[in-house]
């Protein structure tokens, strides 16, 4: 039985006029199985949400960093950490040090530093930062107005449900997290600060396998493989498109590629290092990300149905 938040007093009520009437000790232990099912069954009340714009398919969020006006950021959950320009760090008076580079999308090393912990404020939710990163964002592919990015301290420590039919960001606690409805649903894989799921490639036609692929809501990709290289149709592209250089490589087409039990077929996507999912595919889905229990929850959208565009001739 489904019971609607709106429902819970009206039927506390009856309960208690049912107790009033009754003297069976079996009559008083149903009532009570009852309302339990009730509140078990409830819609969970999530912590806040906060609306989405997009840069391309990227989503774009206000964030306050302790008590700074709010700023603009890019969600981007293939950050392992939460990302703040040089010049924004800067304004909001906090102190560098320097630290060991990091990886990006491009090729080679990439510059970081870190700075001392913070809160993140996003729809009245705080999200604690430990160790935000410092890196300079200038030469990424986004607005010059984005100040930086949200990581995966969001995402490790809260259950995120991504609606990009409303473009709007909601938050659960995880203690009290019950998802409600029957949706398709496999495992969410974190490993330290990655998150990871599994799907079915098929490439070339015929030939399938399961890979793992890293999650990155702040990449417009479809899936990146480098197994889309044996594909019938190939082409030469530029790939990067972030944080390091970019580099010449090779696009190809996935005949199908499987999340759960939903298939899109006949998908370009690039063949580039440190297999990855990104936001041409996850947008075509209403997600529930559940990393503190290890679950994702998917629910398809109109836009499931869409073509998968072809690249554009590498110039």
């Amino acid at each position: 039985m489904k019971m609607e938040p709106g429902n819970k007093s009206a039927m506390l009520k009856s309960a208690s006029l049912f107790l009033g009437s009754c003297h069976s000790s079996r009559a008083f232990v149903a009532v009570l199985v009852f309302a339990a099912i009730g509140f078990a069954n409830a819609a969970p009340t999530p912590l806040g949400s906060f609306p989405f714009t997009r840069d391309g398919q990227l989503m774009v969020v206000e964030a306050q960093i302790d008590e700074a006006p709010p700023s603009l950021f890019m969600l981007d959950s293939g950050a392992s950490h939460t990302v703040f320009d040089p010049t924004f760090a800067k304004e909001l008076g906090l102190e560098t040090k320097e630290a060991a580079p990091t990886t990006g999308t491009g090729s080679g090393a990439v510059t970081k530093s870190h700075t001392r912990a913070v809160t993140m404020t996003l729809g009245g939710v705080k999200v604690d930062l430990p160790e935000p990163w410092v890196i300079d964002l200038s030469n990424a592919p986004m607005p010059r107005t984005i100040r930086g990015l949200v990581g995966a301290e969001l995402f490790k420590a809260f259950v995120v449900r991504m609606d990009p039919v409303q473009s709007k960001i909601t938050v659960f606690d995880p203690a009290s997290y019950r998802h409600d409805g029957d949706t398709a649903s496999i495992p969410l894989l974190v490993e330290g600060d990655k998150l990871f799921l599994e799907a079915e490639l098929e490439v070339p036609a015929g030939r399938i396998v399961k890979h793992k692929l890293r999650i990155d809501t702040g990449s417009e990709s479809s899936v990146n493989d480098e197994i889309a290289r044996e594909s019938d149709e190939v082409r030469t592209s530029t790939l990067g498109g972030g944080l390091g250089e970019n580099f010449k490589s090779y696009s190809g087409v996935y005949t199908s590629v499987k999340i759960g039990p939903f298939t899109v077929k006949h998908v370009w996507g690039p063949g580039g290092p440190n297999p990855s999912i990104g936001m041409e595919m996850l947008r075509r889905f209403i997600i529930t990300f559940d990393a503190p229990h290890g679950r994702m929850y998917f629910e398809p959208t109109p836009a499931l149905a869409e073509p998968v565009p072809t690249p554009p001739p590498d110039a």
